[in-house]
C-alpha cells in the first residue's frame, strides 16, 4: 500500500526535538512523509528532518494542526494526493512510537475500514482522536475529503478547532456512510464515558497503543494513572526516557494556573491542617482514642484524596438529588395532565357523536360551491400563468439591460485605449518592421503541464496595460539616453509589450499557453513578430539576428511567479540570468492569496512563500532587491489594484494591502 503522511509540528521553543525525528523516522518506513511546522524554524533545525522526510517547511499560522495539514495538501496539489492509497494525519503531541507499527498497520489494513485511528473519545459525539489518523482511498478520493480541508479556517479558540474539525471530521465520515474505528477498543476498558482516554496512559500502553500523550508529563493533573508505572512501562518498551520530562519535574508538578494558584492551594491546605489540629487539641487527653491517632497520622494523605475524589463524589450526589426532585415534579405534572386528557376525551366524544349529520350538511354546501367555482378557478389559473410569464420576461429584460450597460462601459473603455494608441502611433511614427528579427528557440514551446494552460483563465481574460511602468523604467535608465529593451513574461494578450513599443522601445512577450496565439487575440495580430509561446521554467533562448541570447534591460512578470512550482521558480531565474546583463532589472508582483482551484482540485497559485524565500532564490542567480525609491507602488502594472482594460475592466484585481509583493530585483 502506498501511503502519504502529513505531519503537523509545533514547538514554542522553535526547535525540532529528538523524539520528533525518531517519530518521523519510524513513519518513513511506511509512508512518504511531509512536515509542516506552525512556528518559526531556522534552516539548521529543518535540516534535522532531511533524512526522514521528503519535504519540510515552517510557517507561523493560527489554524493549528488542521491548518498545517491543509498547507501540505495545497503544496503537493490534489493530483499528487490522489496518487496514494491512504493518507496519514499525524502530529507531535505524542511520544512514540514506543513499539513497532508493522503489526498495527497490518491489523487495521486487514479490517477493511475507510478510516481508522489509535483511540477514540465520546464526549459530545463519538470521534477518532486526530493525533494519528489514517484515511484510506474511499475517503481521500471523495468530495467530502476535499471540501473538508478546503474549508479549514482560523477559529476563535483551540476548543472551536476541536469541535469543528477533530469532532467534525468524524461526524462528516459518519454522515456520508464511511466506516471507521480505533485500534484500541475503548468499549472493553474501564474508563468513564465522558473522560479523555489519553489521560489513562498506562491502560493504553498495556493495551498496545504505540503512543503516549506528552501532556501526561508536561501538564500537572492531566494523567489519571500512576506516573511511576508509566516510566516503568516505557523502560520495558526501551523508549528513551531522556526525551521525556525529568523525574524532578514529576515529583513537584506545577499547579495549573501558575504560582498564584499554587499559593492558594498551599494556604488552603495549611488552614485545614490548623483547624484540624485545633479540634484535636481541644479534646481531653482521655478522648484521644486509637482511631483519632490514626486519623491524625493519615490526614496529610487523605486531604489530597478528599479534594480530588470525595468532594467530587459529594458534588455528584447533590446533582443526583436535584435530578430526583425534578423527576418527582415531572411525575406530579404528568398526573395532572392525565386528568386533563381524560376530560378532553369526554368532550371530544360528544362532538364525534354529532359530527356525521353536520358533515353531511357541509358536504352538500361545498359541492354546490365547487360547481360554481370551477370556472373561476380555471380563469385564475390562466391569469397566474400569464403573470408568471410576464414576471420571467421582466427579469430577463432587466438582466439583458444590465449586461448591455456593462458591455457599453467596457466598449467605451476599450475604444478610448484604441483611439489613444492610434494617435500615439501616428504622432511617434512607430515602425513595426524595426521590431522584426526575434526568434525563440526552445524544446518546450508550450507549458503543457501548467494548470494555467490546462485551465486557461488568465490567458483568455487578461490584457494588462500600464504605460506608467514604461515611463518609470525610462526615468530609471535616463542616463543611457538610448531606447530600452523590454521582455514581459506571462504576457497573455501582449498589452505590456504594446506599451513599450508605443514609447519607441524594443518589446518582446512570452506566454506559456498558446490559446491567445491560436485565437489571434488582442495584440497577437499586431505584434506577431514580438510575441512567442514557451514554458518559461524550461530552458529557452531569445535571439535576434546573429545574437543567440539577447540581453534585455527590463524583464517583468505580473502575478506570474506564484503560478509556478518551487522547481519552476528555479528554472525561471536561470532563464532570467541568461537574458540580462549587470544592471538589468526584473520587476514583478507576486500574489500572496489563494488563486482558486482547477476542476480537479489543483491550486492555481502553487507557490505562496514569504518575501525572504523569493529573495534567496533570486540571489542564487545574481539578483538582489533594488534599494531605491525609483519605483513607486503605482508604477507596478499589477498588484496595486490596477485592473484589466480588455473585456472585463474590473476582472479580479481588487488587491488589499499585503495581498501582493511588489519587488524590483537588479542583476549584479
Amino acid at each position: 500500500m502506498k501511503r502519504l503522511c502529513l505531519f503537523a509540528g509545533y514547538s514554542p521553543e522553535n526547535r525540532v526535538d529528538d523524539y520528533v525525528v525518531h517519530y518521523l523516522r519510524e513513519l518513513s518506513k511506511f509512508a512518504d512523509v511531509y512536515y509542516q511546522a506552525a512556528n518559526e524554524l531556522n534552516e539548521e533545525e529543518l535540516r534535522k528532518l532531511d533524512a526522514v522526510t521528503r519535504g519540510r517547511w515552517a510557517e507561523v499560522h493560527e489554524k493549528y494542526d488542521f491548518g498545517s495539514w491543509q498547507k501540505l495538501i495545497f503544496r503537493l496539489g490534489w493530483q499528487e494526493v490522489d496518487k496514494y492509497d491512504a493518507v496519514i494525519l499525524a502530529n507531535d503531541s505524542n511520544y512514540g512510537p514506543v513499539r513497532e507499527l508493522t503489526e498495527i498497520f497490518e491489523r487495521m489494513d486487514a479490517a477493511g475500514l475507510d478510516a481508522w485511528g489509535i483511540t477514540e473519545n465520546y464526549g459530545k459525539t463519538r470521534h477518532l482522536q486526530s493525533y494519528f489518523l489514517t484515511l484510506n482511498q474511499p475517503v481521500v478520493g471523495s468530495a467530502v475529503f476535499r471540501d473538508f480541508f478546503e474549508s479549514i479556517a482560523v477559529e476563535e479558540s483551540k476548543q472551536a478547532i476541536c469541535e469543528k474539525y477533530e469532532i467534525g471530521l468524524s461526524r462528516r465520515l459518519a454522515e456520508n456512510g464511511f466506516s471507521f474505528a480505533p485500534f484500541v477498543d475503548r468499549s472493553v476498558l474501564e474508563i468513564p464515558f465522558g473522560a479523555d482516554i489519553s489521560t489513562y496512559q498506562n491502560t493504553l500502553l498495556q493495551k498496545g497503543s504505540p503512543f503516549l500523550k506528552r501532556k501526561v508529563f508536561s501538564s500537572s493533573n492531566f494523567a489519571n494513572e500512576d506516573l511511576a508505572l508509566t516510566r516503568t512501562l516505557l523502560e520495558e518498551l526501551k523508549y528513551p526516557l531522556d526525551w521525556i520530562a525529568s523525574p524532578a519535574a514529576l515529583e513537584e508538578p506545577v499547579v495549573e494556573g501558575g504560582p498564584e494558584a499554587a499559593q492558594r492551594e498551599s494556604e488552603a491546605l495549611a488552614k485545614d491542617a490548623a483547624e484540624f489540629q485545633a479540634q484535636e487539641e481541644a479534646l481531653p487527653a482521655a478522648a484521644l482514642s486509637v482511631r483519632a491517632v490514626i486519623k491524625r497520622m493519615l490526614w496529610p494523605l487523605y486531604r489530597p484524596f478528599k479534594l480530588r475524589v470525595v468532594d467530587k463524589l459529594v458534588g455528584i450526589e447533590h446533582k443526583l438529588t436535584g435530578i430526583e426532585h425534578r423527576v418527582g415534579h415531572l411525575t406530579e405534572k404528568t398526573g395532572k395532565m392525565d386528568s386533563v386528557v381524560g376530560d378532553l376525551r369526554g368532550s371530544v366524544g360528544g362532538l364525534v357523536n354529532g359530527l356525521p349529520s353536520f358533515l353531511v350538511d357541509v358536504r352538500a354546501q361545498v359541492s354546490g360551491l365547487a360547481r360554481g367555482s370551477r370556472d373561476a378557478a380555471a380563469q385564475i389559473a390562466a391569469l397566474q400563468v400569464q403573470v408568471t410569464a410576464l414576471s420571467q420576461n421582466s427579469t430577463n429584460a432587466v438582466t439583458r439591460v444590465s449586461d448591455v450597460q456593462t458591455s457599453v462601459a467596457e466598449l467605451h473603455g476599450h475604444l478610448d485605449w484604441v483611439q489613444r494608441d492610434i494617435l500615439i502611433a501616428l504622432m511617434s511614427n512607430i515602425d513595426l518592421k524595426s521590431l522584426q528579427g526575434f526568434k525563440c528557440v526552445t524544446d518546450y514551446p508550450v507549458a503543457y503541464d501548467s494548470p494555467d494552460h490546462i485551465h486557461p483563465v488568465g490567458t483568455v481574460l487578461d490584457h494588462t496595460r500600464h504605460p506608467r511602468f514604461i515611463r518609470a523604467c525610462e526615468d530609471f535608465f535616463a542616463a543611457s539616453g538610448k531606447p530600452l529593451s523590454f521582455l514581459d513574461l506571462g504576457c497573455s494578450a501582449g498589452g505590456m509589450v504594446l506599451d513599450a513599443v508605443l514609447r519607441g522601445h524594443v518589446g518582446v512577450g512570452l506566454e506559456g499557453s498558446d490559446i491567445s496565439r491560436l485565437q489571434q487575440r488582442a495584440e497577437w495580430r499586431l505584434l506577431r513578430d514580438s510575441l512567442f509561446t514557451c514554458d518559461v521554467t524550461r530552458p529557452f533562448a531569445l535571439g535576434r539576428g546573429e545574437i543567440e541570447t539577447f540581453k534585455f534591460d527590463v524583464i517583468s512578470a505580473w502575478e506570474v511567479l506564484e503560478h509556478l512550482t518551487a522547481d519552476g521558480v528555479e528554472g525561471l531565474f536561470s532563464n532570467l540570468a541568461r537574458h540580462t546583463r549587470p544592471g538589468s532589472i526584473f520587476a514583478c508582483s507576486i500574489s500572496q492569496v489563494d488563486g482558486g482551484f482547477t476542476e480537479d482540485g489543483t491550486p492555481l497559485h502553487q507557490t505562496l512563500e514569504p518575501l525572504p524565500w523569493w529573495q534567496e532564490r533570486a540571489a542564487k542567480h545574481g539578483f538582489d532587491v533594488l534599494d531605491s525609491d525609483a519605483f513607486l507602488p503605482l508604477d507596478f502594472a499589477r498588484g496595486n489594484g490596477n485592473s484589466s482594460v480588455y473585456y472585463r475592466p474590473a476582472h479580479s484585481y481588487q488587491e488589499k494591502e499585503g495581498d501582493c509583493f511588489l519587488v524590483v530585483f537588479q542583476r549584479r
